[in-house]
């Protein structure tokens, strides 16, 4: 037969076997007969209509299923072949079960793979795996100081075992791995803590050299240099914690408290700035939760298989609770919020660790301070150090950093809190006793910070002096910004008229007391508010020097300051650049005659710096900084267009005739003028320059770091400032678009009604007439009175050149006038405005 034949002749068999078998092959849609046996009830069968009884599903119909007809009927639904149907069940039982004898049956785990594959392994990640160099590198170094949470040998030597195949980290392991990774591209670098090879020289500067951009010439302050890949970064580590976040959701690391878990939250916490508030505070109070759980219950197991001693978990412990207390009072204290460790709970946990009650001291000096060493030592030499010597590097480090912390919680109770909130509105007094204690404490941490840098100076290491000179001037930058942060709290309690329950007999704290105002335990915030003036502009050329000082050398031991920095100098070096801004004199100037500057104990320093080079300096830092959250452009654009306003209205000023430079201090006794508007004594005037502030509205304060006050010109920054659109002849500076509201239409202070001067004079207005948006209303400073007198009237009528200031200042975009200090004469108020804090404050060191 041939090869045609053979094929037809399969195909005509085929053809009559398919014609003939009753079985042919059907699609899986297409049921196997219309008609379906024993499917409907007794009821519906006899009433002959469709019964959906074989549509219920059995799991949730119950014991006794009822169809629709019957149970809309209230009938009795009774299947009557029920017992036919279950014969037919168990024969197809036994043939599974035959099918599962010969073929086998999968694991539960293997069955439950695809709907249990994490989200990551579906796709590529785009998180590189972490290289061993990196616990290597100088960024890993600064980054165990900066955020003490992951203890310098413990986790290294486990990737170690883990690299080797020895043992495994696990998932929450694996994600603070992940983690370093994540924080390595925030800077800019690999997953080996190195810059990448496209960006050459971008980290690579020579030793005991100097970098072309750490120049602080005034000339170069508009040639800052750009980071034309910063946007490129963000977007990148934005990718990265978005992954993390759903394997964090996806092993339920909120919901299972473990230390590798809380130290994984912990980890993400400060990369959440841009994340949105809510869900940033609900990361943030379960992991301090978590926080509580692990480390204050006593039986809480260790979830660590390789701690198999107890004093190295409560070593990790430790670590764990001290850095979450601290970073909770440095957030929340000086924010306002709602704290979940309490000072008990730092009291309960130390008792819990009698090894180190007498390492930790919350109130003494700081002891042994050679031992700061260890903090700087490098991997290989830290890995042959004893536990004792771990436990007591561990103490040293957090100190300080605990002291601050008392500090600000000391703050929340007295300032930013809900009660201090709440009598400084209602009755416009604020506790000026523990004022004075915290300021006290402010001045003996930075005391104690100068001892510790002066006692390293005859170190044998140059490096690592270096290192402890620059972890002392990190945290007195930061005490710098806690100065300015209460500078701006009182700030906004002067802007609030206290209500009518001032007058109630209930509930109202004590008059301020008229004899002394050392001795007056509550103070109205006007008064408070020149003290704390004073204290920021006294130590603004400290921090100016600090800056100078690590900028100069140009070494990368020096710029480590500012390169490696996660949040602890850029709201500081923010602030000493705006308040060297806004000053009026062409010298950072310190009144060494001025009483707290001696009860400070902190000496001038014997640099005299220009208000230009000052501002040049903190410019030089923003530029090192490369921390991607650090919104470090935003930062110099609010700071050159405040210096570019302060320019202007000096020429603008020069036209004028110049008041005698001299007349400063006028006789005590001599009778001045009096302004029927303003009543306040002459005793509140301030006598140094007055600040203008950064608003933080009361009602608004948030756990979150940094001061956004940022400008763009596009507009598409954090806080884009509106175009200023000038004011028509019916419309005042307060309604007018582009001064009365900000971007984000923040209320410009609706309670103030508008007031004009009868008499125009040139120093209170300009030509114009109108209040422009950048327009520089100089007022005139009173005499200065060493001993004011404690008690004022506290429902002060609206001063009209207060009023102008205030009306016209609103969020990102307000006008800048700041007090010349070369004028005087009866004004006393606080005439200024300036950006105030955006959605993303926080910033400070979280």
């Amino acid at each position: 037969m041939s090869p045609r034949g053979a094929s037809s002749a399969a195909s005509s068999g085929a053809s009559t076997r398919n014609a003939t078998t009753p079985y042919s092959r059907r699609p899986a849609s297409q049921p196997k007969s219309t008609r379906q046996q024993f499917s409907a009830c007794g009821a519906c069968r006899m009433r002959r209509v469709r019964c959906d009884l074989k549509d219920l599903v059995i799991a949730t119909a119950g014991p006794n299923p009822s169809c629709s007809n019957c149970k809309e009927r209230n009938i009795k639904c009774v299947d009557e072949f029920a017992d036919v149907k279950a014969v037919k069940l168990l024969r197809r039982g036994r043939r599974l079960q035959q099918v599962e004898a010969i073929y086998g049956k999968t694991s539960d785990m293997q069955a439950s793979t695809a709907s249990t594959t994490p989200p990551t392994t579906r796709l590529p990640s785009i998180i590189p795996n972490l290289r061993p160099e990196f616990f290597a590198s100088a960024f890993w170094l600064w980054f165990c100081i900066q955020r003490p949470i992951l203890d310098p040998d413990e986790f290294p030597s486990r990737f170690y075992a883990h690299t080797k195949g020895t043992q495994s980290l696990g998932h929450e392991g694996g994600l603070i791995a992940m983690l370093l990774v994540v924080w390595a591209a925030s800077f800019g670098l690999d997953e080996r803590g190195l810059p990448p090879e496209n960006h050459p020289g971008a980290d690579k500067v020579a030793p005991n050299t100097k970098d072309e951009n750490d120049s602080t010439d005034p000339r170069k302050l508009k040639d800052v240099p750009h980071d034309l890949k910063w946007r490129e970064r963000k977007e990148k580590t934005d990718a990265m914690l978005r992954e993390v976040l759903e394997l964090i959701d996806f092993h339920g690391v909120m919901r299972r408290p473990t230390l590798d878990g809380v130290r994984a939250l912990l980890l993400i916490l400060p990369l959440l700035e841009d994340a949105q508030p809510l869900e940033r505070n609900a990361i943030h109070e379960a992991t301090l939760s978590q926080v509580l759980a692990l480390c204050i219950s006593v039986d809480s197991p260790s979830d660590q298989p390789h701690l198999t001693s107890e004093h190295s978990d409560a070593l990790i412990r430790a670590r764990i609770f001290w850095y979450a207390h601290t970073q909770e009072g440095l957030t929340t204290g000086m924010k306002g919020g709602r704290f979940v460790l309490t000072n008990d709970d730092l009291d309960t946990f130390q008792r819990l660790i009698p090894s180190f009650a007498s390492s930790y001291a919350g109130g003494g000096a700081v002891s042994n301070l050679g031992s700061q060493h260890l903090l700087h030592q490098q991997y290989h030499e830290r890995s042959q150090l004893s536990l004792a010597k771990s436990v007591e590097e561990l103490s040293q480090m957090s100190r300080i950093p605990l002291r601050i912390n008392t500090i600000c919680r000391r703050v929340h109770e007295v300032l930013t809190g809900v009660k201090a909130a709440k009598c400084a509105e209602e009755h416009g007094l604020i506790e000026a006793n523990g004022m004075r204690e915290i300021w006290r404490d402010l001045d003996r941490c930075w005391r104690e910070l100068d001892v510790l840098k002066e006692s390293i100076l005859q170190a044998e290491d140059p490096t690592r002096r270096g290192y402890i000179e620059q972890y002392a001037c990190g945290w007195q930058i930061f005490i710098f910004e806690c100065h300015n942060l209460i500078r701006e709290s009182l700030k906004q309690y002067m802007s609030i008229t206290p209500t009518q329950q001032m007058y109630s007999t209930s509930h109202s704290p004590p008059r301020p007391s008229s004899t002394s105002s050392t001795s007056s335990p509550y103070l109205p915030p006007q008064q408070l508010y020149t003290m704390a003036s004073r204290k920021c502009f006294a130590r603004l050329p400290h921090v100016v020097d600090i800056l100078k000082r690590h900028l100069s050398s140009g070494t990368v031991e020096d710029l480590a300051l500012f390169r490696w920095d996660a949040g602890l100098i850029r709201d500081g070096c923010f602030f000493a650049a705006y308040l060297a801004a806004t000053i009026d004199s062409d010298v950072l100037d310190i009144a060494t005659d001025d009483s707290d500057v001696k009860e400070s104990g902190i000496g001038p320093i014997p640099i005299r710096y220009t208000t230009e080079e000052s501002v040049a300096i903190c410019m030089a830092a923003f530029a090192r900084m490369r921390w991607v959250c650090s919104n470090n452009e935003e930062r110099q654009q609010t700071i050159k267009m405040v210096w570019d306003n302060r320019k202007g209205r000096r020429h603008h000023q020069s036209h004028r005739s110049e008041p005698d430079i001299h007349y400063r201090h006028p006789p005590l006794y001599e009778q001045q003028p009096m302004d029927p508007i303003n009543t306040q004594p002459n005793g509140l005037q301030p006598d140094r320059p007055s600040l203008p502030p950064l608003s933080m509205f009361a009602n608004q304060r948030r756990i979150e770091s940094a001061p956004s006050t940022s400008y763009t010109t596009d507009g598409a920054g954090t806080n884009g400032w509106p175009c200023y659109t000038p004011p028509g002849t019916a419309t005042s500076g307060t309604t007018s678009t582009g001064t009365g509201l900000s971007a984000r239409g923040s209320p410009v202070f609706p309670n103030l009604t508008p007031y004009k001067s009868e008499v125009d004079d040139p120093y209170y207005h300009n030509s114009s007439g109108d209040i422009d948006q950048f327009s520089f209303n100089v007022p005139i400073v009173g005499p200065v009175v060493r001993e004011p007198p404690m008690y004022t009237q506290r429902n002060l009528p609206p001063d009209p050149h207060s009023m102008s200031s205030s009306s016209s200042s609103a969020y990102l975009g307000q006008a800048y006038t700041t007090v010349s200090p070369l004028v005087v004469g009866p004004a006393d108020r606080d005439f200024d405005g300036c950006p105030q804090f955006g959605e993303n404050c926080s910033g400070t060191y979280h």
